[in-house]
């Protein structure tokens, strides 16, 4: 017999703390009495009292003391070896936004976690267990745990989203921790084979709800105003009249109704909307079993050009390339006069290089000296193709290309590489200590760069990199995606405001945080502070995923799966239980005997 908290055994001190309470007696008091009568049976009662006497057989005596016994082992928690056949569970949780559908009980996802929070009750106690959560970044919450209360704390505390799931994601960290755990998958989900010829136990929710979504929302501007687009959806019961209501910044603007049968689509025009709304909501009406998908949200943006300063001496390439660029309010000047600068989002220095950058604004250079920015190699001729690469992240520049006389090999740790020739690196662009910059490592009156048609979209793409216009860099956001802001310049502070009003700060430090608290719908705010006190807010909507989620119909089969094997694993058996069970007896005998004996 071993025993999993030996401590308890200290509660044996009770027994000769009981033998002694046997062995000391309470002396009689003095009294007087009016007759010795009596006096021969007072005397044997009297030495029965008197102290440390030989101690006499005492059924009670002998029951408390076994009562101590017992009651020390059951706070020992003895327990003996034994076999015991269990399995582990590397258990998968769908956090989709389809999971909210509710014609599954209260909903597909609280039946789910019912049915999961069983499992895990019900395993056997040796059982070990990893939980992954599976949404736009599935993630691995617990990994081989025998703590069964933290693996229900974990469960109860999980919320649904309203995005989807990266199955292949998924797909990987489910191998890779049943590789680490053994055992078996067990995926709580609302369809069948998500995670292809992975071999899993799947737990499937779905009824095949009623839906209709809003898959699109929009806008452009126009004369008479804003010109508002969405797109409605029916994936449910065909002949039923739907309604779209349209708020601009939270007022009812106009409604449209239309009857569409089951898998039909139709495009709804809003126009009129006043230019100074900053915010436009679209809601379905009446409510379907998924309701997270009948509302899209949308912020407006302010148009406004960046002021941007240009020093060089005479590059008329640059300059008509950059005043073609609507997004840019151009200046110029020459690296003479180019002192003490500040007030431009982006300085353009073309062969020139001051001792000390601006303080606000990003900047651009071409062809610049020896600096502490960037390592450059020795200007030597170049005799291959010079191209632009495909893993910028530029769109429509991967085929540029362009031939060159003579470069600087450039290095930047802080930056990608923008344009290689063989194996140099000629332009370079990233953040360089919370300020973007883009490194050219050549004049371009020594390139045809300027002379290709590929030049100005580089440019071009060039400047939606730096100024990605809050607008543009915040439309057509998607619950669960991660978001990665471009903030003005001059902004010292940033931070993110949330439909339910809660705070997250993303700048400082700069440059600014991801920032990855999206999973739920609505408006949310990026309010940037320049160092004057001055707020500028970008209201941006984030909006349900409805692709491959809003339809709620069963559309994969069940596959057949082979339970894992229970694994024999030596365990120890608990006989505390057994233990409590005989002191209750004990205690009974007790108090039966006292009764008897008076």
């Amino acid at each position: 017999m071993r025993f999993f908290t030996p401590w308890g055994l200290l509660a044996l001190l009770a027994v000769p703390i009981i033998i002694l309470m046997y062995l000391l007696k309470q002396k009689y008091k003095e009294t007087k009495v009016p007759s010795l009568y009596l006096w021969k049976k007072a005397v044997p009662e009297s030495k029965a009292q008197e102290p440390w006497q030989k101690l006499r057989k005492n059924i009670l005596m002998f029951l408390q003391i076994a009562a101590a016994v017992v009651l020390a082992f059951a706070l020992g928690s003895p327990y003996i070896m034994g076999k015991s056949q269990v399995v582990d569970y590397v258990l998968a949780l769908d956090c989709s936004v389809s999971m909210q559908a509710t014609d599954v009980a209260e909903s597909r996802f609280s039946a789910a976690k019912k049915d999961m929070l069983r499992l895990v009750e019900e395993a056997a106690p040796q059982s070990s267990f990893s939980l992954i959560l599976l949404q736009e970044e599935p993630s691995l919450v617990l990994s081989g745990t025998q703590e069964k209360q933290e693996v229900l704390r974990c469960i109860q505390e999980t919320e649904v989203t309203d995005g989807g799931v990266a199955w292949d994601k998924a797909k990987e960290i489910l191998e890779a921790e049943r590789d680490v755990l053994g055992g078996e998958i067990v995926v709580f989900s609302d369809d069948y084979g998500s995670l292809e010829d992975l071999p899993v136990q799947e737990q499937v929710y779905n009824n095949g709800g009623n839906n209709s979504a809003l898959s699109m929302l929009s806008y452009t501007e126009q004369e008479d105003g804003l010109s508002v687009l969405t797109r409605l959806e029916n994936w449910g019961v065909g002949g039923e009249e739907k309604t779209v209501t349209l708020y601009t910044d939270d007022t009812v603007f106009d409604t449209k109704s239309f009857t569409l049968e089951r898998g039909e689509t139709v495009d709804v025009t809003f126009r009129g909307v006043p230019k100074e709304t900053k915010s436009i909501m679209v809601r379905l009406f009446p409510e379907d079993n998924l309701l997270a998908d009948n509302m899209r949200y949308e912020g407006i943006s302010a148009e406004g050009s960046q002021k941007a300063l240009l020093i060089t001496d005479n590059n008329l390439f640059l300059e008509k390339v950059f005043s073609l660029i609507d997004q840019i309010e151009l200046y110029k000047t020459t690296p003479e006069k180019a002192k003490d600068l500040s007030g431009y989002g982006l300085y353009i220095y073309d062969g020139c290089l001051p001792e000390q950058l601006p303080e606000d604004g990003f900047v651009m250079l071409f062809n610049p000296p020896t600096n502490e920015y960037v390592t450059m190699g020795t200007e030597k001729e170049i005799s291959t193709t010079a191209r632009t690469l495909d893993s910028t992240g530029l769109s429509d520049i991967s085929d540029i290309s362009f031939e060159v006389s003579k470069a600087n090999a450039l290095q930047a740790g802080w930056g990608k590489p923008l344009i290689r020739a063989g194996k140099d690196v000629l332009a370079v662009f990233g953040e360089y200590q919370g300020k973007k910059m883009a490194v050219f490592g050549f004049d371009l009156h020594d390139s045809d760069l300027p002379l290709t048609a590929g030049f100005p979209v580089l440019l071009y793409r060039l400047t939606e990199w730096y100024f990605p216009g809050g607008e543009e860099g915040l439309t057509q956001q998607q619950a669960g995606d991660t978001i990665s802001f471009s903030l003005r310049p001059e902004t010292e502070k940033a931070w993110v405001s949330t439909p339910s009003g809660k705070e997250f700060i993303v700048a400082p430090p700069f440059p600014s945080l991801p920032f990855t608290q999206t999973k739920k719908t609505g408006f949310y705010s990026l309010v940037e502070v320049d160092g004057s006190g001055m707020q500028t807010t970008k209201i941006f909507g984030v909006n349900p995923k409805t692709a491959g989620e809003s339809e709620l119909t069963l559309k994969g089969e069940k596959a057949d799966f082979e339970k894992t094997q229970a694994k024999t694993i030596g365990v120890g058996k608990p006989l505390r239980n057994l233990l409590l069970l005989i002191l209750c007896m004990i205690l009974m005998a007790e108090w039966r005997v006292n009764c008897r004996e008076h």
